[in-house]
């Protein structure tokens, strides 16, 4: 059940109540502070009741327990813990959503902190810390074909602007949300990867076209123009080889630095076809921005050529 203006803990209570239903969780969404490697950073938290939470949200508990979780408590995500440097047990200090400092023992470590936030707090906690001082939604476990229907629509109908949301509908939205947001981070990425495509094609061409001298001088020597392209094709591989192997050397250290920080896991995941389009288009783009202009220059007359100034 959510509320656009925000329920009290009483929907919670009177949603216990409703016959057929197992368990219900009010969850009161915020923000927190939390102390960072060179300056504090903000973090998505909840506030939540935990009796029967185990039943209406899975936290996917590493060690401790949520049952423990009460005013004065904390239970965060993997992630954080490891970025803040904290273990169960452990005194947490961090920053309330309205500045208000304070200091929590850890209770829980869970590893979904991307779908629920990774800070979860109690509701008590969060009393007099938040704008409103009301949960967003309501999460209910109803018992299997019990018709409960009625009484939770009833329910949200003495709540203003309160609606019953199913499970596929709530992930659906969410599920389109980030779809949306992933098209534009692809977009923005696309821009970025053209212009650094349009300003490495300039260089390797201004590069290539700069040898017009010497390639002229090797020919006047005596060198073939297919001698030359082979020197050509030669000192491209050379390069490129090198290239790829800084690039994903530089590549690798960078993603698993983020993903460790951002996911809590080791080995980041690229897909193959990723893998395939980077290493491709790299090396299509190194060969069509040299072959090119040095085919272009052996055409020229090397006395010609050798005239020229760069």
């Amino acid at each position: 059940m959510t509320g656009a203006a925000g329920l009290p803990a009483s929907a919670t209570a009177e949603a216990r109540r409703v016959p057929g239903v197992l368990a219900a969780t009010g969850v009161r969404r915020t923000s927190v502070v939390v102390p960072g490697g060179l300056e504090a950073r903000t973090v998505t938290a909840q506030g939540i009741d935990p009796e029967g939470v185990e039943r209406t949200m899975d936290l996917k508990v590493r060690s401790g327990s949520l049952t423990e979780l009460r005013e004065g408590t904390v239970a965060v995500s993997t992630a954080q813990a490891d970025a803040a440097g904290w273990h169960l047990g452990d005194e947490a200090g961090l920053w309330l959503g309205d500045g208000t400092p304070v200091t929590l023992r850890v209770v829980a470590l869970y590893e979904r902190g991307w779908g629920f936030g990774d800070v979860t707090l109690h509701t008590e906690t969060l009393a007099g810390h938040t704008v409103t001082g009301l949960d967003d939604r309501v999460l209910i476990r109803t018992a299997p074909d019990a018709d409960t229907g009625a009484g939770l629509a009833g329910l949200a109908g003495r709540y203003p602007a309160a609606a019953l949301v199913d499970t596929d509908r709530l992930t659906g939205d969410i599920a389109q949300d980030l779809a949306v947001s992933g098209w534009l981070n692809k977009l923005l990425i696309a821009v970025l990867v053209g212009y650094a495509v349009l300003a490495a094609a300039n260089t390797l061409v201004m590069a290539a076209l700069a040898r017009t001298r010497e390639l002229a001088l090797l020919r006047l020597a005596g060198v073939t123009r297919r001698q030359v392209k082979r020197m050509v094709h030669a000192e491209q591989a050379g390069l490129l080889g090198t290239a790829l192997v800084i690039g994903g050397a530089i590549a690798a250290v960078t993603l698993t630095s983020v993903v460790n920080a951002v996911a809590g896991q080791r080995v980041p995941y690229v897909p193959a076809a990723g893998w395939a389009v980077v290493v491709g288009g790299t090396v299509i783009l190194a060969l069509v921005a040299t072959v090119l202009p040095v085919g272009r220059l052996l055409r020229t007359p090397p006395v010609e050529g050798i005239g020229l100034r760069e």
